[in-house]
């Protein structure tokens, strides 16, 4: 589908939409990520009208190209997001945006060949290697018996056999989407490690981490102030510290944690703890493809 949407240069649409997004490819690459949404606003209407012609010339197959090439135009105002969120250190909120950003390479993906996916492979790589920087783990997946949903194309319900139309295909530029209307009642909640959805996280309520901790490795690879899109590798090695505050401790001294015992009966098996060190390698920087 991106191919074949950049095959209609002839309109001047296609043309300034492909302009918009080299400009946009250029700033990501620079670090420039103010305004990220601009882009997008300014060409929005331009799709519509790409729309509109597909759908008075009878050429289906244009109209979903300019949806698919619109979620990849997205992309890059998210990432352009989501890395602004990494640079503020708005680790939280940037969460989220990855995982919108996962969203929409899978969505483009599942609409384009793989040899035409330009660029979406090697930031999808990379991503994953953005998302095991965080202390995310374990994960809500909820279970709802549906009464009634109806169908975005058709308004039809898609409970029974009256609707024709896909969830998720592309229909004439629009995604079919089931619109839960009325639930029945909720089923259960599933605990996992890897769902399709990673936005609803579970954590231990009355932890005593503070979020500087939880997210220290996120925070400490920021700092190492590698570009954005450079692809990088991380290994992790386990080694045995011994901690600062029993260090001049002898064996037989008191106690240093006010037990009255001596250190040798108490906490000596807390002399040397287990510290993982990490290492990063980068790699090549990921290469944008310009139209």
């Amino acid at each position: 589908m991106l191919k074949y949407f950049i095959e209609y240069m002839n309109l001047d649409q296609v043309k300034s939409i492909c302009v918009a997004i080299n400009s946009m490819k250029r700033k990501l690459q620079s670090g420039d990520f103010i305004n990220p949404m601009q882009e997008f606003e300014d060409v929005e209407p331009m799709f519509q009208e790409i729309k509109e012609i597909a759908v008075k010339t009878k050429n289906e197959r244009l109209a979903n190209a300019q949806y698919v090439f619109k979620e990849y135009f997205l992309l890059f105002c998210e990432l352009r997001n989501y890395f602004n969120k990494l640079k503020i250190k708005d680790y939280k909120a940037s969460w989220d945006k990855l995982q919108d950003c996962f969203d929409i390479i899978k969505f483009v993906g599942k609409f384009t060949n793989e040899e035409n996916r330009f660029e979406l492979p090697s930031l999808y790589d990379l991503l994953l290697e953005y998302e095991a920087l965080y202390p995310y783990k374990l994960f809500c997946s909820s279970e709802f018996v549906i009464e009634k949903a109806t169908c975005s194309i058709c308004g039809k319900s898609v409970l029974g056999l009256d609707c024709p139309h896909i969830k998720g295909e592309l229909y004439w530029g629009e995604p079919c989407i089931h619109k839960i209307e009325k639930i029945k009642y909720f089923q259960g909640v599933a605990l996992v490690a890897h769902p399709e959805n990673k936005r609803c996280i579970m954590q231990v309520v009355d932890d005593d981490i503070t979020d500087d901790e939880k997210f220290k490795k996120l925070d400490d690879f920021i700092g190492l102030n590698l570009p954005f899109l450079q692809m990088f590798s991380i290994n992790s090695k386990i080694e045995r510290k011994m901690d600062v505050k029993y260090k001049n401790v002898g064996r037989n001294d008191i106690c240093p944690c006010g037990s009255g015992k001596k250190f040798k009966r108490c906490c000596i098996s807390k002399l040397y703890y287990q510290h993982i060190k990490y290492s990063v390698t980068p790699s090549k920087k990921i290469e944008l493809f310009y139209f």
